[in-house]
């Protein structure tokens, strides 16, 4: 109730300078239910989309994520933008009471199996390990995994990319941010793009340890331009080398292919993502399955 994001915590109205916002590709969370909102400073709202591969957000703006299992609310999610250093991020969560009428900070530490669902609630050390600022690589310089381009460039969203160039919050004008390919194409890349991109990608916050970049830039107009084709496809693995597989991505043959094989693994080495999932997305291998199979 202190962060500004309801003016009506128990009726959850929301606070009038809040945009509810909805990412066209969504990550994958155990079959969570999500709702997302930005709060941009009323006095400057305009956001730096020099990069609009990664736009660098006013200083003030905050970011929440709520998430529900099963109809219960469990946690909400905050990230704010407290300096105009490339760091100076924080990050927090807030567990819902029984009554859903209060939330309170969680412990750095998280909490598992919040309120006796499956759901656990990260640590701090594992909200950067995602969004960035974290030891071992992984996130963007945004921070704003779901808040960009390409994940509003859809019309199923209150604040979406139009509505923010209409009304003047973005400092350039984006341009044509239409994935390539063809709709089984589209729906790898944008999969893969959210799930996996946030960490393989080639930003100065991207994971160190491969060159794998399943991060789509929107200036890639054609699907041989895309991280995703030149790093991944028919190309060999530099450090799992488990018997089961033969290359990254196998045209035609994802049994083979190493990223088909560890998305359907969990709770060892294999898995991935490492982090924030314990249930394998079964909608999503078949998104990857699909693709990999019209690969020639």
């Amino acid at each position: 109730s202190d962060t500004g994001l309801y003016s009506d915590i128990v009726a959850k109205a929301t606070h009038s300078s809040i945009h509810s916002f909805k990412p066209r590709f969504q990550l994958w969370s155990d079959g969570a239910d999500k709702a997302r909102w930005v709060y941009l400073p009323e006095c400057d709202p305009v956001i730096d989309t020099t990069d609009m591969n990664d736009w660098s957000l006013p200083v003030g703006t905050r970011l929440f994520k709520e998430f529900s299992l099963d109809g219960v609310r469990i946690e909400t999610r905050l990230i704010e933008r407290f300096g105009p250093g490339p760091r100076d991020f924080r990050y927090g969560t807030y567990l819902w009471n029984a009554s859903e009428h209060e939330a309170d900070l969680v412990p750095a530490e998280g909490i598992e199996n919040a309120k006796g669902t499956a759901h656990d609630i990260p640590s701090e050390a594992a909200c950067r390990q995602c969004h960035g600022n974290y030891a071992l690589g992984g996130g963007r310089p945004s921070r704003a995994l779901g808040f960009g381009a390409m994940q509003l460039d859809h019309d199923e969203s209150d604040f979406n990319l139009e509505v923010a160039q209409v009304g003047g919050y973005l400092s350039t004008t984006p341009p044509d941010v239409t994935l390539p390919g063809d709709a089984a194409t589209q729906a790898a890349l944008g999969y893969l793009h959210v799930n996996c991109g946030v960490c393989h990608n080639d930003s100065v916050d991207g994971g160190p340890h491969t060159n794998l970049n399943l991060w789509w830039d929107v200036e890639h107009i054609t699907v041989e331009q895309t991280g995703l084709y030149q790093t991944a496809v028919a190309q060999p693995t530099q450090i799992f080398k488990d018997q089961h597989v033969a290359a990254r991505i196998v045209p035609g043959s994802p049994e083979t292919s190493a990223l088909f094989f560890r998305m359907g693994e969990r709770g060892n080495n294999a898995q991935m993502p490492p982090v924030g999932s314990e249930v394998v997305d079964a909608e999503g291998l078949e998104i990857i399955r699909t693709w990999i199979e019209s690969l020639p």
